[in-house]
């Protein structure tokens, strides 16, 4: 988490806030660079409308972590062409928002390490990308790009649950006296 959010604006350690916080930060700074309507406090639109885009719907997740992370394996390969695309639209964007581009440029990265280490722990191969859809429209581009960055963090909050199942399965119990 730390890759993706880098060091935070107002200079405040990462291990003091929220997971769930963090991520909000991070959105909320994505939002605050797009201007209207996207910057206005509660912004959200339905992920689902974006075409391709791997949104989480977690009444289609099978309920074992373990088949879950199948699943956020595929989103996260997904999720590495969307945030190449983001990252070229944004570049053109917002070029003086040199920490919103690296806070993007970290998450395209922990994205692909997600995607490989998933891969790694659940012995299946890296799913191929399938092409991102061309984007040609600012406000398009502005949308698809809240869109990546809601997605992003929705898996990775379910990630973090899938992979709290399973340490909290695998730890050792109590030794009996």
């Amino acid at each position: 988490l730390c890759l993706t959010l880098g060091e935070l604006p107002d200079g405040s350690a990462i291990s003091s806030m929220s997971y769930t916080r963090l991520l909000w930060v991070f959105l909320s700074h994505l939002l605050c660079h797009q201007g209207a309507p996207f910057s206005r406090d509660g912004f959200t639109y339905p992920l689902h409308q974006l075409k391709d885009l791997p949104w989480l719907d977690i009444n289609l997740l099978p309920l074992s972590p373990w088949k879950s992370l199948v699943f956020s394996l595929s989103a996260y390969s997904a999720l590495i062409g969307w945030f190449a695309s983001t990252l070229k639209w944004q570049r053109k964007l917002n070029s003086k928002a040199p920490l919103l581009l690296k806070r993007l440029e970290a998450s395209y990265q922990h994205a692909r390490v997600l995607s490989s280490s998933l891969a790694s722990l659940l012995q299946e191969p890296i799913p191929t990308s399938q092409a991102v859809p061309e984007v040609n429209e600012v406000f398009s581009q502005k949308v698809n790009g809240y869109g990546v960055c809601q997605c992003f963090c929705d898996w990775l909050e379910q990630t973090k649950r899938d992979m709290e199942i399973l340490v909290a399965e695998t730890e050792p119990r109590g030794i009996a006296n």
